[in-house]
């Protein structure tokens, strides 16, 4: 088995990896929104494609960056932002 093959996951072992039910697992990666792998009728999962998507997908104060100091001119956050 190459290297690549024992990498990838199902969608049960990726919705337990998210913590989300596999059928939603199934669902974003039906209309493109997961990273996944198609082969023919199966779809695989990396487990670190995943979870750098779900990394990215991080919201809220602690992760927004300030765009000139002031209240509320907040960017869009791509990661975690060290609290001052």
């Amino acid at each position: 088995m190459s290297e690549l093959a024992r990498a990838l996951i199902d969608a049960k072992a990726a919705g337990e990896l998210l913590g989300v039910p596999h059928t939603w697992v199934l669902e974003e990666a039906r209309h493109d929104r997961i990273p996944h792998i198609r082969l023919g009728r199966y779809v695989r999962f990396e487990p670190e494609a995943l979870l750098d998507w779900a990394r990215n997908r991080r919201r809220g104060p602690i992760y927004a960056q300030r765009a000139n100091g002031g209240p509320g001119a907040v960017a869009a956050a791509r990661g975690p932002t060290p609290i001052p």
